[in-house]
Order: C-alpha cells, then sequence, then structure tokens
C-alpha cells in the first residue's frame, strides 16, 4: 500500500494538530465569559454529557477529572479540561474515525499501543509533538490530546491516564 508523500502526510498531520494546538496541558486556559442560558446546558451539566457520551474512550477516572467542556463549532466535537489532566478534544463522527484510525495504523510517525480493530490507541507525531488518540470505532468516536514530547513520553501518558493497559 502506498503511503503518503511527506509533504501530504505533514498536511494531515498538521490538519490533525492544529484543531489541538490549544490543547497542551501547558497552555493557559482561555478566560470564559459566557454564562449558560435556560436553553444551554452549564459545563457541570456538559462534563456529565461528554463523560456519558463518550464513556467507551476513557475510563471513569479520567472523566471525574475533567472540570470543565464546552461545545465546539463542529456538531459533536467538544474541548475539555483539567487541570491534573490537561485539554482533550472530543469527536463524535464515523468519517474522522475512519480516517483517524487510517492515520494511526498506516503512517510511520505513528505508534499503536492497542488494536483491537474496533478501537485503537497511539499517537502520531510531527517534530516534538504527539496527539495521543482513541478511536472506537464501532461508534465513530475519537479522543485525542496534544502532548509536548520534550516533557512526556506518548506511551507513559497513555498508560497513565489509563486510556490503554501497560503490557504484563
Amino acid at each position: 500500500m502506498d503511503r503518503f508523500p511527506l509533504p501530504r502526510l505533514a498536511t494531515v498531520l498538521l490538519a490533525a494538530a492544529l484543531p489541538l494546538a490549544a490543547c497542551s496541558k501547558d497552555s493557559e486556559q482561555p478566560a470564559q465569559t459566557d454564562t449558560p442560558t435556560s436553553e444551554s446546558p452549564s459545563r457541570t451539566q456538559l462534563v456529565d454529557e461528554v463523560s456519558q457520551r463518550f464513556s467507551t474512550l476513557a475510563p471513569a477516572s479520567l472523566f471525574s477529572q475533567l472540570e470543565q467542556c464546552s461545545v465546539t463549532d463542529r456538531s459533536g466535537s467538544y474541548d475539555c479540561s483539567g487541570s491534573d489532566v490537561g485539554q482533550f478534544q472530543f469527536f463524535d463522527s464515523d468519517a474522522k474515525a475512519a480516517s483517524t484510525t487510517q492515520l494511526l495504523t498506516e503512517l510511520r510517525s505513528s505508534r499503536v499501543v492497542e488494536d483491537t480493530g474496533a478501537r485503537v490507541v497511539g499517537w502520531s507525531t510531527l517534530g516534538t509533538s504527539a496527539i495521543v488518540t482513541v478511536v472506537d470505532n464501532d461508534r465513530g468516536q475519537v479522543l485525542q490530546q496534544l502532548v509536548s514530547m520534550d516533557q512526556d513520553d506518548p506511551r507513559e501518558v497513555i498508560y497513565e491516564l489509563g486510556l490503554a493497559a501497560r503490557p504484563s
């Protein structure tokens, strides 16, 4: 199977990383000035909604450490953060799940920690940044977190967050 040529690979990884540029756990939290209305759920309600909706992607222990979530401009997409776990993006999209699975399993710049077919856990790199990713192909859902490899080993981040079990 043909690999992506380097310019295309850089474009694909950059496109995947740009929405996550603000998701490093070291980046400052933007000030939130909007207040919930009777039509929009509160941040706590959104954390609960994201925890239930994306429960197959991460353990309850990760969701319990999220302090806030916000709906992004994409339908079925959420940005969430917690001071101890950093920032995450959650996507509810069959197309994103399929393309992300392909990216994780076919590119040299990606590493897979777990692949059951239905669930894929790993990371993709661009320079010194890694995008830690969990895909649930059965539900068409994706979790992603941007990690600086200068500070953290993506494999250890995956294990510490409970996204995959350490091999025995």
